[in-house]
Protein backbone atom coordinates (compact mmCIF):
# COMPACT_ATOMS: atom_id res chain seq x y z
CA UNK A 1 0.00 0.00 0.00
CA UNK A 2 1.56 3.35 -0.87
CA UNK A 3 1.68 6.11 1.69
CA UNK A 4 -1.49 6.92 4.03
CA UNK A 5 -3.66 10.44 4.08
CA UNK A 6 -2.87 12.26 7.51
CA UNK A 7 -4.20 11.19 10.47
CA UNK A 8 -5.35 7.31 9.15
CA UNK A 9 -2.77 4.98 10.71
CA UNK A 10 -4.37 5.38 14.26
CA UNK A 11 -7.60 4.74 12.64
CA UNK A 12 -6.10 1.61 11.29
CA UNK A 13 -4.95 0.64 14.79
CA UNK A 14 -8.41 0.76 16.69
CA UNK A 15 -9.90 -0.73 13.43
CA UNK A 16 -7.84 -3.49 14.11
CA UNK A 17 -8.67 -4.03 17.78
CA UNK A 18 -12.36 -3.70 16.60
CA UNK A 19 -12.73 -6.23 13.91
CA UNK A 20 -12.86 -9.37 17.06
CA UNK A 21 -16.22 -7.52 17.81
CA UNK A 22 -18.87 -8.26 15.49
CA UNK A 23 -21.10 -5.57 17.94
CA UNK A 24 -18.66 -3.04 17.63
CA UNK A 25 -18.45 -3.44 13.01
CA UNK A 26 -22.18 -3.36 13.64
CA UNK A 27 -22.15 -0.32 14.95
CA UNK A 28 -19.30 0.89 12.86
CA UNK A 29 -21.71 0.60 9.80
CA UNK A 30 -24.56 1.44 11.24
CA UNK A 31 -23.31 5.35 12.16
CA UNK A 32 -21.36 5.35 9.12
CA UNK A 33 -24.72 4.90 7.09
CA UNK A 34 -26.32 7.25 9.53
CA UNK A 35 -24.19 10.30 8.87
CA UNK A 36 -24.18 9.57 5.06
CA UNK A 37 -27.79 9.98 4.83
CA UNK A 38 -27.14 13.29 7.13
CA UNK A 39 -24.58 14.62 5.61
CA UNK A 40 -23.67 13.24 2.28
CA UNK A 41 -23.97 16.58 -0.19
CA UNK A 42 -21.98 18.33 -2.69
CA UNK A 43 -18.88 17.89 -1.00
CA UNK A 44 -18.67 14.24 -0.55
CA UNK A 45 -21.00 13.26 -4.02
CA UNK A 46 -17.44 11.82 -5.57
CA UNK A 47 -17.20 9.05 -2.89
CA UNK A 48 -20.54 8.78 -2.08
CA UNK A 49 -20.92 5.44 -4.15
CA UNK A 50 -17.16 3.95 -2.61
CA UNK A 51 -18.76 4.97 0.58
CA UNK A 52 -22.14 3.04 0.62
CA UNK A 53 -19.51 -0.16 -0.93
CA UNK A 54 -17.84 -0.10 2.13
CA UNK A 55 -21.29 0.16 4.18
CA UNK A 56 -22.56 -2.91 2.27
CA UNK A 57 -19.22 -5.01 2.26
CA UNK A 58 -19.11 -4.65 6.77
CA UNK A 59 -22.78 -5.08 6.51
CA UNK A 60 -22.29 -8.58 4.52
CA UNK A 61 -19.39 -9.14 6.50
CA UNK A 62 -20.85 -8.64 9.80
CA UNK A 63 -24.32 -10.77 9.01
CA UNK A 64 -21.93 -13.69 8.04
CA UNK A 65 -23.35 -13.32 4.30
CA UNK A 66 -19.72 -12.46 2.95
CA UNK A 67 -16.34 -13.93 4.25
CA UNK A 68 -14.17 -14.00 1.31
CA UNK A 69 -12.07 -11.00 3.14
CA UNK A 70 -8.28 -10.67 4.01
CA UNK A 71 -8.16 -9.43 7.34
CA UNK A 72 -5.91 -6.23 5.63
CA UNK A 73 -9.20 -5.33 3.87
CA UNK A 74 -11.49 -5.75 6.77
CA UNK A 75 -9.14 -3.29 8.39
CA UNK A 76 -8.36 -1.00 5.99
CA UNK A 77 -12.59 -1.04 5.57
CA UNK A 78 -13.51 -0.36 9.09
CA UNK A 79 -10.70 2.16 9.46
CA UNK A 80 -12.32 4.04 6.45
CA UNK A 81 -15.35 4.04 8.10
CA UNK A 82 -14.08 5.39 11.42
CA UNK A 83 -12.51 7.79 9.96
CA UNK A 84 -15.82 8.92 8.50
CA UNK A 85 -17.65 9.17 11.36
CA UNK A 86 -15.21 10.50 13.50
CA UNK A 87 -16.17 14.49 14.34
CA UNK A 88 -13.03 15.20 14.70
CA UNK A 89 -10.55 13.97 12.29
CA UNK A 90 -7.26 15.47 10.45
CA UNK A 91 -10.21 17.71 9.18
CA UNK A 92 -13.03 18.44 11.30
CA UNK A 93 -16.15 18.32 9.55
CA UNK A 94 -17.42 21.51 11.17
CA UNK A 95 -14.94 23.16 8.76
CA UNK A 96 -16.91 24.81 5.77
CA UNK A 97 -17.41 20.94 4.79
CA UNK A 98 -13.74 20.41 3.92
CA UNK A 99 -13.96 18.27 6.89
CA UNK A 100 -16.25 16.31 4.06
CA UNK A 101 -13.69 16.62 1.40
CA UNK A 102 -10.80 14.90 3.48
CA UNK A 103 -13.19 11.86 4.32
CA UNK A 104 -14.27 11.41 1.03
CA UNK A 105 -10.26 11.45 0.30
CA UNK A 106 -9.47 8.70 2.76
CA UNK A 107 -12.56 6.58 1.63
CA UNK A 108 -11.11 6.97 -2.18
CA UNK A 109 -7.72 5.99 -0.92
CA UNK A 110 -8.78 2.90 1.02
CA UNK A 111 -11.41 1.98 -2.01
CA UNK A 112 -8.33 1.87 -4.62
CA UNK A 113 -5.92 0.10 -2.15
CA UNK A 114 -8.70 -2.79 -2.00
CA UNK A 115 -10.14 -2.65 -5.24
CA UNK A 116 -10.01 -6.45 -5.93
CA UNK A 117 -11.35 -8.03 -3.35
CA UNK A 118 -13.96 -4.45 -3.57
CA UNK A 119 -14.73 -6.15 -7.17
CA UNK A 120 -15.02 -9.40 -5.92
CA UNK A 121 -17.82 -8.36 -3.47
CA UNK A 122 -19.52 -6.16 -6.08
CA UNK A 123 -19.95 -8.98 -8.67
CA UNK A 124 -21.24 -11.39 -5.15
CA UNK A 125 -23.22 -8.54 -4.62
CA UNK A 126 -24.34 -8.20 -7.95
CA UNK A 127 -25.29 -11.77 -8.18
CA UNK A 128 -27.76 -12.10 -5.56
CA UNK A 129 -25.16 -12.94 -2.62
Amino acid sequence: MSEHPRGFSRFLARAARLVGSPAGLQRVAKQATKKMIQRGGASLASAEEQLRTLVEFLTAYVQGDYREVSPTTLISVVAALLYFVAPLDALPDFLFGWGLLDDAAVISYVSVQVRKELEAFKQWRDQGG
